[in-house]
């Protein structure tokens, strides 16, 4: 374990160490051989990022982002001062594409974070579009390789819904959104969306319209029966009543029986 005098005296040799290297810089001494020792700094660093990454893939997620940008940036200084002079363009492309490359690792190691895979394959299709543009022929358009990628980068999302546990099926309206877009600029038909925009509007307008539920018929509940509407016993029925009440009156008979006549 370092001691206090010892941790000082590493950062003073530390110090020392890169103001000589700044001199040397400055004076032209090294030449390329700067370029080469910034491009060992940046990937010795990167490389510490990951190994903080690496030993805590759950907890330590974030540094894969900060260690794929540093050995990015560090390919990019390699590449720039010793690659062809045809392709040095590429440079940006690289560097764009090591940040995505951070932000996919996060997801391959852990699925719960499925938003890396947006920035992530955001980045991808932007570094598409350095590396189109760096060329020196075109044989696409760089706007639509844009488009394509954002549209595969949504599209994966919905395809692993099911990989996932999650509804992530949204993701497919603005994939086939970009794929429309992206097909559109590819072709020579690139004034057509002026016109696409209108006729989208007015389909999804219609299709809104017909797709509407039809209209509950309204059910008026019946009026109650009035005294009117009570049935009606038969004749039968009320004579029979009435013989019923007529037997059943006590002394009815007897009582005109008994009356003396009058002579």
């Amino acid at each position: 374990m370092l001691t206090r005098d010892n941790k000082q005296l590493l950062w003073g040799a530390l110090l020392i160490a890169l103001g000589g290297f700044f001199l040397l810089q400055v004076s032209g001494i090294l030449g390329a051989l700067s370029d080469l020792f910034w491009s060992l700094a940046f990937g010795a660093a990167g490389a510490a990022f990951l190994y903080v990454f690496l030993t805590g893939l759950h907890t330590r997620w974030w540094a894969a982002i900060p260690g794929f940008t540093l050995l990015g940036l560090a390919a990019t200084v390699f590449y720039s001062r010793f690659a062809p002079p045809m392709l040095s363009g590429m440079t940006g492309a690289i560097f764009l594409g090591s940040i995505g490359a951070g932000f996919l690792a996060i997801f391959v190691t852990n699925p719960r974070q499925w938003w890396a895979i947006i920035p992530g394959g955001a980045l991808f299709s932007v570094a598409g579009v350095a590396a189109v543009d760096a060329m020196p022929f075109r044989f696409i358009n760089p706007a639509s390789v844009l488009f394509i990628g954002l549209s595969v980068t949504f599209g994966v999302l919905g395809l692993l819904s099911t990989y996932l546990g999650q509804n992530l099926r949204w993701a497919y309206i603005p994939a086939a959104i970009l794929l429309v877009l992206g097909l559109v600029v590819v072709t020579p038909f690139v004034g057509a969306l002026a016109w696409l925009w209108p006729l989208a509007l007015i389909g999804a307008g219609a299709y809104l319209i017909l797709r509407r539920p039809a209209t509950s018929r309204v059910i008026t509940p019946s009026a109650a029966p009035s005294v009117s509407d009570k049935p009606v016993m038969s004749s039968g029925m009320n004579g029979n009543f009435a013989a019923v009440d007529a037997t059943s009156t006590p002394g009815a008979t007897d009582e005109t029986e008994c009356t003396p006549t009058l002579r």
